[in-house]
């Protein structure tokens, strides 16, 4: 079995994994929308992002039952050689493998094949690990492997966030926050925008005219002077005032998600950042509503009738997508009264972090007699935390628009 290391390099591995402040934190969407994807991309029914410290394993974000954090005891798992390791760990076969035969993920958890990666944060301490796991022995195709690695840059870029650049003033704007609003023909969009500090990491943006809103809600990983450059220059290629092209009506959205993508691609590597992205055209007259996810996975549908539904998919964020593949375009419809409301990761922060947090919000926009008062009580909620004991102290933006 794997002896837990006591020198030096795992004294730092162990500071780094303290100063991303997640070890025996309650579940948080932003983790668990990843092992969400790692379930259904490689078709496995276990998937989990596990935290690695000295003496046990600690689940972060479980799937398919995500729920309080376990410990597993030092020497009991397989994210130990992965943490420990250089890159990608598989074990094909862990019935007949001598090393893990005999442990509970096998004997008791019917585990027959691991895959992980290392979650490796700056100086590149491994402080925990993305995996996916079967009951059936079986191998990662190249492709497998590239979109488990590809997720596990993803996370390892949210774990970062603790250990981005300081944000002085925080909540300063937040005293006074920004609702622009639009109309167009018998769309109405509202924006909320409670920046964490002087500059936001999340982008709002709409364009259009009478017949038809192009929107977009994104959230660029980080926050601060960097994060809010990438978000200006995202908003202004999507939405660019006076272009024939950029951020028309008439340029497919997957064009103009391909086209940002490409332009960003250089700052977006230099800074090993990625944007969440929920990116819309919605038809003034008819309400069809065209529409492509990024990654995002926090825009909802909320009808007139009482029903609710999230609008979601399994691409990658800009970032960690390739531009070529382009993104899925779908289509839903609202009918007069339906509210399409979508948020960055932040509000989250304010219920329990986690997905959950959608059915809270929405009943709050349900009980208030419009958007206006909502985004009212959105404000107090998120200011309220923002003074918690443990506070939260990410940027928030909410984007809501009513048909008819």
């Amino acid at each position: 079995m794997l002896e837990p290391r006591t020198d030096a390099q795992e004294d730092a591995r162990l500071e780094a994994l303290e100063a991303v402040r997640v070890l025996g934190t309650p579940p948080e969407e932003r983790f668990d929308r990843i092992t969400r994807l790692a379930q259904d991309l490689l078709q496995a029914p276990m998937s989990y992002l596990n935290m690695v410290d000295r003496d046990s394993l600690v689940v972060k974000s479980p799937q398919p039952d995500p729920g309080p954090a376990p410990r597993y005891p030092y020497g009991t798992a397989f994210c130990e050689y992965t943490v420990h390791g250089e890159g990608l760990f598989e074990v094909p076969d862990a019935r007949h493998d001598p090393r893990f035969s005999q442990t509970p993920a096998v004997t008791h958890y019917g585990v027959g094949s691991y895959a992980g990666v290392p979650l490796r944060v700056p100086g590149g301490f491994a402080v925990g690990t993305l995996c996916v796991m079967h009951p059936d022995a079986r191998t990662l195709t190249a492709e497998e492997r590239a979109r488990l690695e590809t997720l596990g840059r993803w996370a390892e870029g949210e774990l970062r966030e603790h250990l981005d650049e300081p944000v002085a003033a925080a909540g300063i704007r937040g005293e006074h926050p920004h609702r622009p609003s639009l109309h167009a023909g018998a769309v109405e969009a509202t924006a909320l925008e409670l920046p964490f500090g002087q500059v936001s990491g999340d982008l709002y943006g709409w364009s259009g005219d009478d017949t038809t809103v192009v929107a977009t809600l994104g959230d660029v990983m980080g926050k601060g002077s960097r994060a809010g450059a990438v978000a200006e220059a995202l908003r202004t290629m999507l939405h660019s005032p006076g272009e024939p092209t950029p951020g028309a009506a008439t340029e497919p959205l997957d064009d103009a998600l391909r086209r940002a993508a490409r332009a960003l691609a250089p700052r977006l590597e230099e800074l090993s950042a990625f944007v969440t992205l929920f990116h819309a055209r919605i038809d003034a007259r008819t309400g069809t509503v065209e529409y492509a996810d990024a990654g995002h996975g926090l825009t909802l549908l909320v009808s007139a009738a009482g029903d609710t539904t999230r609008l979601s998919s399994h691409d990658m964020p800009l970032g960690l997508h390739d531009a070529t593949d382009g993104w899925e375009v779908q289509t839903v419809h609202l009918r007069p009264g339906d509210l399409l409301l979508s948020v960055t990761d932040g509000v989250l922060d304010a219920y329990d972090s986690t997905l959950a947090s959608l059915d809270s919000i929405v009943a709050e926009l349900r009980a208030q007699p419009g958007v206006a008062a909502f985004f009212d009580t959105m404000t107090a909620r998120i200011l309220t935390a923002r003074v918690a004991p443990s506070p939260a102290d990410d940027d928030v933006t909410v984007l809501a628009i009513r048909f008819g």
